[in-house]
């Protein structure tokens, strides 16, 4: 099953979040990061709690999601979590709504032993509901890597 190439460049559904105080301290902790900053009243988040906020605060269930994880499943398919990258334009705060466009920035496939990988890497922009100020873009790479046919 060769790489979903026609998904370069789609759009993915937006979302609107609220970040919320006992979501972005517990997440914090979780990473093991005590700082006073995340767990005042109106804290900055920790610097990857974006990648979490599509799934951690959203204001309602967002139609049409993400990557189509069924179609990228099968025998012989492991799905991994690449690498991640945040490039701040503001700080995010407890308190602020944010809204999201999203798309599937680039799709490519590699070979390695065995197999090969696919790479799908989606690019979400975050911005301030109300004034749409730029807040966070994030950048995440999943990665599916298979076997070849025997």
């Amino acid at each position: 099953m060769p790489a979903l190439m026609e998904l370069k460049g789609t759009e993915l559904a937006g979302q609107r979040v609220v970040i919320e105080r006992g979501p972005a301290r517990v997440f914090a902790a979780a990473v093991g990061d005590h700082h006073p900053r995340y767990f005042e009243d109106a804290a900055l988040v920790h610097p990857t709690f974006p990648f979490v906020m599509a799934y951690w605060g959203a204001l309602a269930p967002s139609p049409g999601g993400g990557l189509p994880i069924d179609r990228l499943r099968g025998p012989g398919r492991m799905i991994l979590h690449g690498e991640q990258e945040f490039v701040y334009h503001a700080w995010p705060r407890v308190g602020d709504v944010l809204e999201s466009t999203a798309r599937v920035a680039d799709v490519y496939e590699k070979p390695r032993q065995g197999g090969g990988m696919e790479f799908y890497v989606t690019e979400t922009d975050w911005r301030r509901a109300g004034s749409g100020e730029d807040v966070v873009t994030t950048r995440f790479t999943l990665i599916v890597t298979y076997r070849s046919a025997q």
